[in-house]
């Protein structure tokens, strides 16, 4: 019997296509083992949903691909292992032909050839490969110390656990690293050093599905380092070990240095990136010898030996610079994703929706776009490994720490931030379009002063423009002078429009019924609940008041950066209303939203009739219904409970029992459920940005 393991990680769509291959096999005599990598798009209850019998699921804490493909090694029953990654395709006659080519080969490992596809290319899985096969392959055999030879001399395999079957022995004293990159890297060899003879043979019998996402930067700059160390490792331990196998060895490090020279940038802005670098130029140094005089050695790592002894560095620029010109796009373009701002507070924790609307929008985007996104710190920090590890990242020197009193000259140097950052983005990108998804008054006024650098920039806007104030004339014909310089707006404001820029309406947030479907099945308690960044821009006291006046419960849950003001209410609040400084984590915050009865935003209407809430379009997908000023509802376009003042809120207002308030929710809810059909629907708003991208 076979056991496949399939890690599996944030792969609600297109796990269904890999299990489908995986049971069409010809040969049944498998077990299939799912590894639920900690999944949060509903990955985990769609492999309970899945009712073969000969699968199995096993759910674990989120600890990367290493620790999922370890676990199923474990749970195996099988004598023979084979691993399929979660993205990707089998042959129909997969496992049928390589257990035929062990048994006539008596072969510990038998490995197969592999083809890089679309998702749309194996929409029909059968037919792709009967399109591709060869009737004829040519099978090697490799005995003992051969086939790792082959391995690192990069000659018909590659460092991967698919696309082949191994015997469940030769994992005994084997297992991947765990909590590092490149956990393959550091561990294919090993198995293949543990084996007596490995088969080859180069009938295309798996489909490596890839999107524009997974072939640019697929080497992340997190992951280079731990590349870096398993190979040297792997250098080490082969020298010590199988010193036989060391001018193959070498060859294969020589390989790893170049590649991960090819994706990093040569004025890299981290430390750590610096180290790397100078620790690889050493590397070269110390194998190019060994390489350049090995006939066995591939052509060319030969002369990329020879090369390194006139100029490392002149190499290490031409890479790069091909690498970015030459990675496949698959109808898409390069797009930078670029966030300027990164504030944070003072312990250097990303606040506001930053983090959430790049998640979404790069998932929206990648399959069909190559990515490098341009973030400060403290927004990076809060990037998935998942996009981390096929997307370029580059950590910009600024971010803006908030705070609940701020010096004027502290203020001018946020905004001097904000400008260098602008500079570095559009100096150092090399990108089709730098989408900037979100901006401000300051992104207009660093581009009526300096432009755009010609570049083609698209903006994601949440207001539409400067109607109040004493400054508001003055800002409105700056914001308009800005916008001659940008290509596109998207715009999240239904009604909003724009004098000098042409705009699209795409709401900043998506209504992903893998996340709030289940959270609308959440019993309503009779309470109100106020979330999100606790600064002067929520009118908090007039909050309190209010339902300080009346019985019903108000819970307030956010960062405060002015303490005092805190305290303030606190002090003033009465025992209906609970008042915390702190962050609810993701799945507290959507708790305590979808179980909410009425979502509160207090905001200014002056302001937000004008500019559009986070909140309140999630809101509308758990199902709470919201309550604010007239003006905020008209001028979102939301239907909920609306006031003229604070001194309209009263209990009669918001008890749910009342006939007449159940009719009135009823309705609201009823307009939330179109909404989400129409307005917030994925493949809507995900058209709408790829035409605004493309032109």
């Amino acid at each position: 019997m076979v056991s496949f393991i399939v890690p599996v990680y944030q792969a609600v769509r297109t796990l269904d296509q890999c299990v489908e291959s995986i049971l069409s096999q010809s040969n049944t005599d498998f077990e299939l083992i799912l590894v639920d990598d900690g999944s949060e798009d509903g990955s985990g209850v769609l492999c309970d949903s899945y009712t073969d019998r000969r699968i199995r699921v096993l759910h674990e804490k989120n600890g990367g691909a290493a620790a999922a493909r370890n676990a199923g090694l474990k749970a195996a029953n099988g004598e023979w292992i084979a691993f399929v990654d979660s993205d990707d395709v089998i042959s129909p006659r997969y496992l049928a032909a390589l257990l035929k080519s062990a048994g006539d080969k008596r072969a510990d490992i038998v490995s197969c050839s592999y083809s890089k596809c679309s998702r749309d290319d194996v929409y029909d899985i059968k037919a792709y490969f009967e399109g591709i096969s060869k009737p004829r392959s040519s099978v090697c055999v490799y005995e003992g110390e051969e086939g790792v030879k082959a391995l690192l001399y990069q000659k018909g395999f590659i460092s991967a656990p698919w696309g082949m079957i191994s015997k469940r022995e030769l994992w005994n004293d084997l297992s991947f690293p765990e909590g590092t990159g490149a956990e393959d890297m550091g561990t294919i060899y090993r198995l293949f050093l543990n084996a007596s003879r490995i088969v080859r043979f180069d009938e295309i019998l798996y489909g490596y599905v890839q999107s524009a996402s997974n072939t640019v930067f697929s080497t992340s700059s997190k992951r280079n380092p731990d590349y870096f160390l398993h190979s040297r490792q792997m250098l080490v331990y082969i020298k010590k070990n199988h010193p036989d196998c060391l001018k193959a060895a070498a060859s294969r490090h020589l390989s790893t240095c170049f590649q991960i020279l090819s994706e990093t940038d040569m004025n890299p802005d981290t430390e750590t990136e610096k180290r790397l670098i100078r620790k690889i130029y050493s590397d070269i140094k110390s194998v190019r010898r060994i390489v350049l005089r090995d006939s066995r050695a591939r052509l060319k790592n030969r002369i990329a030996a020879g090369c390194s002894y006139i100029s490392i560095s002149y190499i290490h620029r031409k890479l790069h610079a091909r690498y970015l010109r030459d990675i496949p796009v698959q109808g898409g373009r390069h797009v930078c994703m670029a966030e300027y701002q990164g504030r944070c507070d003072e312990e250097g924790k990303a606040v506001g929706h930053a983090p959430k609307v790049l998640s979404e929008y790069y998932d929206l985007i990648s399959e069909d776009n190559k990515i490098s996104i341009f973030v400060p710190k403290p927004i990076s920090d809060e990037i998935s490994d998942n996009i981390r590890e096929r997307s370029r990242i580059c950590i910009l020197p600024h971010n803006i720490v908030m705070k609940g009193h701020s010096s004027l000259s502290e203020k001018i140097t946020n905004k001097l931030r904000m400008f260098g950052n602008i500079r570095r983005i559009l100096k150092r990108s090399d990108a089709d379009v730098i989408w900037f998804f979100n901006v401000e008054f300051y992104f207009f006024l660093y581009l009526a002063l300096f432009g755009n650098s010609h570049k083609k920039i698209v903006v994601t806007l949440f207001f539409e423009g400067y109607h109040t104030g004493s400054l508001a004339g003055i800002k409105q014909r700056i914001f308009e002078t800005g916008q001659k310089k940008v290509y596109k707006c998207i715009s999240t404001g239904a009604a909003f429009r724009f004098r000098n820029m042409p705009s699209v309406f795409v709401p900043d947030y998506i209504c992903d019924d893998v996340t709030y479907a289940p959270l609308r099945k959440n019993k309503k308690e009779p309470y109100a609940v106020c979330l999100g960044t606790m600064d002067k821009g929520k009118q908090l006291d007039e909050l309190v008041d209010a339902f300080c006046r009346i019985s019903y419960r108000l819970v307030i849950a956010g960062r405060f950066y002015d303490k005092e003001w805190y305290n303030e209410l606190k002090a003033k609040a009465s025992s209906n209303i609970e008042i915390r400084d702190e962050y609810p984590e993701n799945n507290e915050y959507l708790d305590l939203l979808s179980r909410a009865t009425y979502a509160v935003l207090p905001y200014n209407e002056g302001r937000y009739s004008f500019q559009t809430s986070g909140v309140m379009q999630e809101a509308v997908f758990t199902d709470t219904i919201v309550l604010t000023h007239k003006d905020i509802l008209g001028g979102n376009g939301i239907p909920g409970i609306g006031y003229s003042s604070y001194d309209d809120i009263e209990d009669e207002m918001l008890i749910y029992g009342a006939n007449d308030n159940y009719d009135r929710n009823r309705a609201i809810l009823s307009e939330y459920d179109r909404l989400r059909r129409d307005t917030y629907s994925r493949e809507s708003i995900k058209n709408k940005i790829k035409n605004s991208l493309s032109g």
